[in-house]
């Protein structure tokens, strides 16, 4: 798959990804097999798993490439 995750974008998800699957864990009760929890733990992975490998099937979907601004600018 092409990659279609920018820097910003990426940094972005490595910092939300992480705290929503601690909240997801924590407060939402993940941990205790509660639905909110186990949700919001599972959409977190997700988005640090796009985070890593600069993948979002979510944005191939919309149409969306984060790195069009990167890509122009390292054109001559």
């Amino acid at each position: 798959m092409q990659e279609n995750v920018g820097t910003l974008d990426r940094t972005a998800r490595l910092v939300a990804g992480p705290l929503l699957m601690g909240l997801g864990a924590t407060a939402l009760g993940g941990l205790r097999g509660r639905p909110a929890g186990l949700a919001a733990l599972v959409a977190g992975a997700l988005i640090v798993e796009s985070a890593i490998t600069r993948v979002c099937p979510v944005n191939r979907l919309l149409g969306v490439d984060t790195r069009e601004k990167e890509l122009r600018a390292a054109r001559p």
